[in-house]
């Protein structure tokens, strides 16, 4: 079997997406994995040894430049595009799969010949492969600043049934006994920057608190003048990314902003503090290991937009995180202080939007309970997240039936030419009041706005889009409800246990002398057939 990867994005998407073909190596053991990428990352191969079978290039630039400069003959670009197609397609893949999702890596796979095409690609003047939901919340989320309930790997994993289980923290005897802490100090974004006067008092923190531990600061050839702006010369490490990876190897702590390295130091397994500012949004692209600490600002304008300069008169999301809360994060990573679980009710909205995900593909009602006992297991307050879902229900049913009377029939709005802004004021207003209350983290709403302030060539289009996305939402309460129903169960059933009902058989009593207790594994399985008897 031959499988071609396309991930034409920049250095550190591409190192992200290791643990991806890992999954897909364990997936398929005997198969040959290509991988297309852009020329000016081809480095990337020394970091992804044993992974990938081969690779080729698209060299982007050069193409660019042969449409745009007079120099090149007309059919330059042409010709080279045409020779890459037909060395693709001399390889006869079985499956191609589109990490990138782009408009140019979908007509790039239309043009690849595979009976199997997953992912974005153009066929007959039109973009296909959205089918697969996981894939369309992918493809809706990580545009812009949309909310994503999902890591970029996560999504990718799901879209793509690929295993990517997080990488753990891996202490080796060299990090046990390391005393070097690594700094990244630049990014590929001045808003994502930090401030090397951060860093350097950082630094001086580290080194006073902390006396048998030294600081060094990686870097690359170009930011060598930059860097010796503010710290020594036998303070910095100027490396390339192999080199790089050695260093972390050995490296008892990596403190940095979003950047490539540390997507690098989540493949070793060595701790992370990531300083996600600007347009870095960690619940989409955070170093995906269980060894990282995530620190964010609380300024209303972050995360930005990936492709806007900073907007304000200072640079408020950097000014926010003082020295001592990112110094904090090092002294808890460096002692081993497990963090902080983050918001548990995030948690049970990713577990329905799993289930709505899923029901693409799967039967969803044998999941519920299993989302259900999962989530209550690693849950510590099951009945206050209860009560919280169920007041968020009431306010998610309240726009739903709103926005539901404020549509325009579809009858009416097929007769029109035209429709007046009056006839959707009410409709408008719905949306403004979810965007107002910024109580949709979730984003279940998200589709339903979107569909207000798209383009319609006719005004019945308004009424499909509008009708679709609330049809999303209704599917998405009836689950969410559906699954709040079972945690209710599960909670009710481990009080019973707590105070000793749950020593009595289901069975029926049954007389031992260590006194009552439940039945065999018979008795087990008729208790779970009534439980799932009382929720159908």
């Amino acid at each position: 079997m031959k499988i071609l990867v396309v991930s034409l994005l920049r250095l550190g998407d591409i190192i992200q997406q290791e643990p991806l073909l890992r999954g897909l190596r364990e997936k398929h053991p005997d198969a040959e994995i290509h991988v297309l990428l852009n020329k000016q990352f081809a480095s990337i191969e020394r970091l992804l040894s044993g992974v990938v079978d081969r690779y080729f290039t698209f060299d982007r630039e050069s193409l660019q430049r042969g449409l745009g400069e007079a120099e090149f003959n007309i059919l330059w670009s042409y010709n080279q595009l045409e020779a890459l197609v037909n060395q693709l397609n001399g390889q006869n893949y079985d499956q191609v799969l589109n990490f990138t999702h782009n408009k140019l890596s979908a007509y790039l796979i239309g043009a690849v010949t595979s009976p199997d095409k997953r992912g974005l690609y153009q066929d007959n003047g039109k973009f296909q492969g959205l089918e697969n939901r996981w894939l369309r919340y992918f493809n809706d989320r990580f545009s812009g600043t949309q909310k994503s309930l999902f890591h970029y790997i996560e999504l990718l994993g799901n879209s793509f049934d690929i295993p990517t289980p997080k990488k753990a923290l891996v202490q080796t005897e060299s990090k046990k006994k390391s005393k070097v802490v690594l700094f990244q100090c630049l990014t590929s974004d001045v808003k994502k920057n930090w401030g090397l006067d951060n860093f350097q008092q950082l630094k001086r923190t580290i080194e006073n608190g902390l006396v048998d531990y030294k600081v060094s600061i990686l870097g690359a050839s170009f930011e060598r003048e930059q860097l010796s702006k503010v710290f020594a010369d036998d303070d910095l490490v100027i490396c390339d990314l192999v080199e790089a990876k050695a260093h972390l190897q050995n490296a008892a702590l990596l403190v940095t902003g979003d950047t490539s390295i540390k997507h690098l130091a989540a493949q070793i397994g060595t701790p992370v503090v990531e300083i996600a500012i600007g347009s870095s949004d960690p619940s989409k692209t955070s170093a995906f290991t269980d060894a990282s600490r995530i620190l964010t600002s609380a300024v209303p304008c972050a995360p930005c937009n990936h492709s806007q300069a900073c907007t304000q008169k200072s640079h408020l999301c950097a000014d926010d995180l003082s020295v001592d809360q990112v110094f904090a994060a090092v002294w808890d990573q460096l002692g081993g202080e497990k963090p902080k679980k983050a918001s548990q009710v995030r948690d049970f909205e990713r577990a329905v939007w799993s289930l709505y995900l899923n029901r693409g593909h799967q039967e969803i009602e044998p999941l519920y309970l299993q989302a259900a006992q999962k989530f209550n297991q690693e849950t510590s307050n099951l009945p206050e997240i209860l009560v919280e879902s169920k007041k968020k229900a009431q306010q998610l049913n309240s726009w739903l039936e709103r926005a539901e009377r404020a549509l325009p029939s579809r009858e009416s709005l097929l007769a029109k030419k035209a429709v007046q802004s009056s006839e959707l004021a009410e409709l408008i207003m719905v949306g403004q009041d979810i965007l107002r209350s910024k109580q949709d983290d979730a984003g279940y709403f998200q589709n339903f706005l979107e569909s207000l302030v798209g383009r319609f060539s006719h005004p019945v289009q308004i009424y499909d889009r509008v009708h679709q996305a609330l049809e999303e939402v209704r599917e998405l309460i009836e689950i969410r409800n559906n699954l709040t129903r079972y945690l209710e169960f599960l909670s009710t059933e481990g009080a019973y246990y707590a105070t000793g009902i749950g020593q009595l058989s289901i069975g029926g009593f049954e007389e031992t002398r260590a006194g009552l207790q439940r039945t065999d594994e018979q008795s087990v399985l008729q208790r779970r057939s009534r439980e799932l008897e009382t929720f159908e």
